[in-house]
């Protein structure tokens, strides 16, 4: 029998699920990726099981952009990622929110910001 469990090997890693009761082509996922993520250096995605996948990354720089430019899209469906730092049963795994932003516009320049989450404007 297969262990459920998921270590890290010693790579930087997210595990990742594309939030969808419907099946995908994961070689047209993993190209998608691979042709939208500016990273410096190469990551490896490997399937783990059905809409479980991992990312292997070389620098720690690279999966920090990867959570913080998201929200990531696939096939207009949310993928949702977790930082692998320990040894988890699949079981256990709980990818159902992540964080995103939305731009509601036209806005005022001063508004227009990731990471503004409320603004005030003196009438």
């Amino acid at each position: 029998m297969k262990s459920s469990l998921v270590v890290p090997n010693g790579k930087l890693t997210l595990l990742g699920t594309v939030w969808t009761m419907k099946t995908y082509n994961s070689d047209r996922f993993r190209a998608q990726l691979k042709s939208i993520w500016k990273t410096k250096k190469k990551f490896e995605i490997k399937i783990s099981s059905l809409n479980l996948f991992m990312i292997e990354f070389e620098e720690e720089e690279d999966l920090e952009l990867i959570l913080v430019e998201r929200s990531w899209l696939f096939r207009r469906n949310l993928v949702i990622f977790k930082k692998l730092e320990k040894p988890i049963d699949k079981s256990n795994l709980c990818l159902v929110k992540s964080p995103f932003w939305l731009k509601i516009g036209p806005c005022p320049p001063e508004c227009d910001k990731k990471d503004l989450t409320h603004a005030t404007q003196d009438r």
